[in-house]
């Protein structure tokens, strides 16, 4: 039924498998019997018909995965959804650790590979205590215990699992923790939670590992009232087309899920490669099952951007942005990932040509930001760093010393957020925006951005209480798709609107990126600076001036003397062609902010690290817009 794109790994797979496969009678009940959590059935006292701005994280990592618990990290999913709320919680540093804002949503998404394995093999009661890999882990001597970890990352790379690892019933029991920790922490209202996991495929050829592996990693994200008994892992199969497939049976269960792809940075071209994960032409069924189970991808998070590459986007001067490109693994230096295939905008051009191929487009997602931050908390505050991965880079006196690796972390990103335009703070409210796209990411400030599209705003006044209940009756919001365009109009107006983040800076300017297959079938696009603060005037070649700085890099500190605290307007195409199929989405910049770098150095006491810029211009984007040439 599951395929392998290797044959070495299909054998592998197919052997072990066969493990895994023929447990008990009992077990094998146990594993596929869904699991029933909490659902909300009462409006909460936040609804609004005109949908409010929520913020989240879908990709945290507690000590119940391995890479996590490798670095002496011991949170639980229970400190991770405490520390979403508020609370504080206890770090690998021996100090406390706490966010400056609760979040609205969050989803502890633990390695389905091992999952939860690691913290009972060091739990002298449990009977994985006595496994000579236990032993290994436990090892004072720090070589012998990475020794055993290497083995756990071989296994994971090759499909090669340990079959005492990763028996039914010990996966199991960990995965029902995970869910009632999201059941038990949920305030319909007030602080939403979702049952997730990370679906962790990063193929690698045998003999090319450790030297590197592709990432094509997905967080897979539950609705809730009913969830899967067990997770589909990468020991299933690392083929997304796998993943799909089990998630699509599942639904004939009555289970709600949706898999979110991220990293494409660094998945060696893959993530957006032109054909399946087999080498074959790209079908209209491939379509159809990639984008019912993956509507969004998270496009920022601590190993960089994926929205855009300098190389591929050589006229837009923003694209060189938190860029990161080390593929998994552990060469010195890493293996760079290819840029083909790996960046979102050139994914959403070759999508319209795709469609125009085969009838639907493989690309048509909307965008979050997330963390995948292995502390068990969410690290989204640049003057408030927490580290990402326990002893690795826990204070900031390491993470701006000379030591192995320091250098490669401190190319990493404070991360994303996840931002949604939703009724309510509820599992159904936020899953069904996440369905239909209406959300947006930023890369850590809580941004709030909306993005609406028709042919006709000629009863819309921006300055009136009601206009965004007017935009939705007259236009699509961002996610969605303009169609049924009148004969008798030029092309379609945009509603651009843009609020700071309440404790953040101010913005410098709102752009619209199109992307468009043109008359010849070749993918173009284009940036426009549509809204901007402070007055400047655009150059004679068409250039918006720089904002300016306020940046005192001697004491990390900035004002917003400059910028604005709200950008809006109403933007027309002058380019647009009713035969050329096309999408559009904003990208809304700060004004410059010190880097968490800076941060970081300037606390410690030492000169600023010559790696990264000393300054950040945090922004958000939003969720694309369609417009389909050939539906007039």
């Amino acid at each position: 039924m599951f395929h392998q794109s290797n044959k070495v790994k299909t054998l592998l797979f197919f052997s072990l498998s066969v493990l895994f496969i023929n447990c008990s009678d009992n077990t094998e009940q146990r594993i596929f019997e869904p699991i029933t959590t909490k659902v909300n059935t009462q409006r909460t006292a936040g609804y609004a018909e005109t949908r409010n701005a929520y913020f989240g994280d879908f990709h945290i990592h507690t000590s119940w995965s391995f890479d996590a618990f490798i670095f002496n990290v011991r949170t639980t999913p229970d400190d991770a959804y405490r520390f979403g709320k508020g609370e504080a919680i206890s770090h690998v540093s021996g100090r406390p650790i706490r966010l400056g804002r609760p979040l609205d949503f969050m989803a502890v998404s633990d390695h389905s590979e091992y999952m939860g394995v690691m913290m009972q093999m060091i739990d002298k009661s449990n009977p994985l205590s006595k496994l000579p890999m236990a032993e290994s882990i436990n090892n004072s001597d720090v070589k012998e215990s990475k020794k055993a970890f290497g083995k756990i990352g071989f296994s994971l790379a090759t499909s090669w699992p340990y079959k005492e690892l990763i028996k039914g019933d010990v996966i199991q029991n960990t995965w029902e923790q995970i869910v009632a920790a999201a059941d038990r922490h949920y305030e319909p209202g007030k602080f939403t939670t979702f049952p997730a996991y990370e679906w962790t495929s990063s193929p690698a050829v045998i003999l090319n590992w450790p030297q590197y592996a592709q990432n094509m990693h997905r967080n897979v994200i539950f609705k809730g009232g009913k969830v899967s008994g067990i997770p589909f892992s990468s020991f299933d199969s690392q083929n997304p087309e796998d993943l799909w497939e089990w998630m699509e049976l599942q639904r004939t269960k009555g289970i709600e899920l949706m898999a979110i792809p991220h990293n494409a940075n660094i998945s060696d071209g893959r993530m957006y490669a032109l054909t399946k994960d087999n080498g074959d032409a790209i079908d209209l069924a491939y379509v159809k099952s990639r984008m019912r189970n993956e509507p969004v991808n998270e496009v920022l998070q601590i190993k960089g951007q994926s929205m855009a590459h300098p190389s591929l986007s050589p006229n837009d001067e923003f694209a060189d942005f938190e860029v990161y490109q080390n593929t998994l693994g552990s060469s010195d230096p890493r293996v760079q990932s290819r840029v083909k295939g790996s960046f979102v905008r050139e994914a959403l051009k070759d999508g319209l040509a795709i469609a125009q191929e085969v009838g639907e487009n493989p690309f048509k997602f909307g965008f979050i930001g997330s963390t995948d931050c292995h502390n068990g908390a969410s690290n989204i505050e640049e003057d408030n760093n927490i580290g990402k991965s326990g002893v690795q880079d826990l204070t900031a006196e390491l993470r701006m010393s000379n030591a192995s690796g320091q250098a490669r972390n401190r190319q990493s990103s404070i991360a994303g957020v996840a931002g949604v335009w939703a009724k309510e703070n509820t599992r159904e409210a936020i899953f069904e925006a996440f369905e239909r796209k209406e959300v947006f990411a930023t890369s850590g400030p809580r941004i709030k951005v909306r993005f609406f599209a028709s042919w006709d705003w000629d009863t819309l006044n921006m300055n009136q209480t009601n206009w965004v209940s007017t935009a939705y009756h007259l236009g699509v919001p961002m996610g969605g798709d303009l169609v049924n365009r009148p004969s008798n109009t030029k092309g379609p107006s945009f509603l651009v609107n843009a609020i700071k983040d309440s404790e953040g800076a101010n913005l410098d300017r709102v752009q619209v990126v199109k992307g468009w297959v043109d008359k010849e079938g070749q993918t173009q696009e284009q940036i426009f600076d549509v809204v901007w603060s402070d007055n400047r005037v655009v150059a004679a070649n068409g250039k918006l001036p720089a904002v300016g700085t306020t940046v005192d890099l001697s004491t990390a500190t900035y004002t917003n003397d400059i910028g604005a605290i709200t950008l809006q307007t109403i933007w027309v195409d002058p380019m647009f062609d009713a035969a050329l199929s096309a999408f559009y989405y904003l990208r809304v910049l700060e004004i410059p902010t010190p880097r968490w770098t800076t941060y970081d150095a300037v606390n410690v006491g030492v000169p600023l690290p010559n790696e990264v810029p000393a300054t950040i211009q945090e922004r958000a984007w939003s969720s694309p817009i369609w417009y389909n040439g050939k539906s007039e």
